[in-house]
């Protein structure tokens, strides 16, 4: 039988509360990656409402850095759809390893299941590793800090981008930083040796596919490449 915790079997309030305050360091990092998306968001003129939708309905910084070049591109919907799909199907791995290192299921976990990223899994598996079995709110309150992290720093990067663009074009074109800044930020984070050849093809082919006049080609190229060569790795 796992070991019980009181940190993390407390009655449900506290438990969010316990929740919360684990997913701070996991806000903090998001805020930064946030406000860029905000800000690129804004420089293709679209508005902070909708940026915002985006982060509370999509909520996937990767999938919503691709939107973004996709929209700039003229990708079609449904390679946009395909690609993000295929991109997100790790979430179902990380699903099916928590499965049995968490408490009781119920509509809680559903919650958390939404808010499952990258880092909120990572963190709740670093809870259960001494055989803990986070309940449903902490899980919840874990996943609302990210989530509600990601949310108001794209709402403060969107009308940062909008004051910006009203009060001078000129200032609002410096934001056309954001978005490669944001595209840094994740590569930067997912980095290691073993994706350094698929970067460099994927980089490879974007980059001369934009030189031959075809941007629209770009990124599903790149991105079929790098997954090949990750295949083949």
């Amino acid at each position: 039988m796992p070991a019980d915790d009181p940190a993390l079997n407390a009655p449900a309030a506290s438990d969010v509360l316990l929740g919360l305050r684990a997913g701070l360091p996991v806000a903090l990092g998001y805020l930064p990656v946030a406000f860029a998306f905000g800000a690129s968001a804004s420089a293709l003129s679209i508005t902070a409402v909708e940026a915002t939708g985006i982060s509370v309905l999509m909520y996937s910084g990767a999938n919503q850095a691709f939107l973004l070049s996709a929209i700039a591109t003229g990708m079609p919907v449904a390679l946009v759809v395909l690609l993000g799909a295929a991109a997100s199907l790790r979430h179902l791995l990380y699903g099916l390893v928590l499965r049995r290192r968490i408490g009781s299921r119920g509509p809680a976990h559903l919650l958390f299941g939404y808010g499952l990223t990258d880092e909120v899994f990572a963190s709740a598996l670093n809870a259960t590793s001494a055989g803990l079995r986070p309940s449903g709110p902490w899980l919840v309150g874990l996943a609302l800090a990210a989530w509600g992290s990601w949310v108001l720093g794209t709402t403060f990067g969107a009308v940062a981008g909008d004051l910006l663009r009203a009060a001078d074009a000129g200032l609002a074109e410096a934001l056309e930083f954001a978005l490669p800044a944001l595209f840094l930020g994740l590569v930067w984070a997912s980095a290691s040796w073993a994706m350094l050849w698929p970067m460099a093809l994927a980089g490879g082919l974007s980059g001369g596919l934009i030189l031959a006049g075809l941007p629209e080609l770009a990124i599903p190229a790149g991105a079929l490449a790098a997954f090949a060569a990750r295949r083949r790795a």
